[in-house]
């Protein structure tokens, strides 16, 4: 008597959640993400505002000033201890202050050396090529030949930087398994990205709008061009708008534009996937607080309109989107660092 065989039932794995990272390593893991990033906006800020004042020649002392003060607002610093308003080496002393100064919590120095310190201490969870980049890029500037290569060329170094940088992101992308770690490091560096990028329109529009009158369309042009090279932008958005810089535009283009990898909009949307992937992998459980925030501003952003923005105020919008990120990031800490 013949038998029928019976087709194999499939058996279909279920998702067991991996075990959570220790608080430290993922704080650390977060932190050394966003001092590069930090240290990345901070010399591409400063090589751009350096290089606007040989694309404008002389500007009126008070556009020079808030030109130069422009760097501390963005990144939120105090001025040196004597001040330097109103000082004829304005430039290179607050140059000097964000690249070189121990006590300066945004300083280039202070960045990759908080950076640097971060790693060594979980040397186990980053590649050797990640270990390997950082540790070169912190002893370019730490070196006792930092101070005559900046004077030498402070363009250079600037862009010594910026490398560097970008070197370690792709060195954690391409070395560095997609786990928890990882995520972690893409949660740290969007997070970043957004609060400067914001920062950076905020400050720059309202020095725009103040020295409207000082201005002829020439230099508003080349002004608003600083904005969008202060992103890395600029490539990206002529090739989507031609012609003068309109104001709408340039801050739009930066905050709503779907695919470009500098835009709050894509940041904001690679900041919750990242969260969303870490809660899977550690619990599964129901939506928290972070991946909560991101997920409404994300929804927010995709169907947001340059009128809407415009309607609000630029300066207004942007501070909106800060407070959100923000406060997202103090309930990432919670939830994950502090527990």
């Amino acid at each position: 008597m013949s038998t029928i065989s019976l087709p194999a039932i499939p058996k279909f794995s279920v998702h067991v959640p991996s075990r959570p990272m220790m608080a430290r390593d993922a704080d650390s893991m977060f932190w050394t993400s966003r001092y590069i990033e930090r240290a990345e906006h901070v010399a591409r800020l400063l090589l751009v505002n350096a290089n606007l004042l040989i694309d404008v020649g002389d500007l009126a002392p008070k556009l020079l000033s808030q030109h130069w003060q422009s760097v501390l607002t963005i990144m939120r610093t105090e001025p040196p201890a004597g001040g330097v308003e109103g000082t004829k080496d304005m430039g290179a002393r607050i140059a000097h202050y964000m690249t070189f100064d121990r006590d300066n919590a945004n300083s280039l120095l202070t960045c990759v050396s908080r950076a640097r310190e971060n790693a060594r201490g979980i040397r186990e969870n980053i590649s050797a090529e990640m270990w390997e980049a950082l540790n070169t890029l912190y002893w370019s500037i730490r070196g006792d030949d930092a101070p005559s290569r900046f004077e030498e060329s402070p363009d250079d170094f600037y862009r010594q930087l910026m490398t560097g940088s970008m070197l370690f992101q792709g060195l954690t992308d391409q070395t560095l398994d997609h786990d928890q770690r990882w995520l972690f490091t893409q949660v740290a560096k969007y997070l970043e990205r957004i609060d400067v990028t914001c920062r950076v329109i905020e400050t720059k529009y309202n020095i725009l709008q103040s020295g409207a009158g000082q201005m002829d369309a020439a230099l508003k042009n080349i002004q608003w061009m600083a904005v969008l090279r202060s992103c890395c932008s600029i490539e990206a958005y002529r090739r989507h708008h031609l012609g003068e810089m309109d104001p709408l535009r340039v801050a739009t283009f930066l905050v709503l534009e779907r695919n470009f990898p500098r835009s709050v909009r894509y940041a904001v949307g690679m900041a919750r996937e990242a969260l969303c992937s870490i809660r899977n992998e550690t619990s599964g459980l129901a939506i928290d607080p972070a991946e909560r925030l991101l997920g409404r501003l994300n929804a927010q952003l995709e169907y947001a309109e340059p009128s809407e923005v415009m309607k609000e105020g630029i300066p207004t919008y942007v501070q909106k989107i800060q407070a959100q990120v923000a406060e997202a990031g103090l309930e990432v800490q919670k939830r994950y660092f502090l527990y």
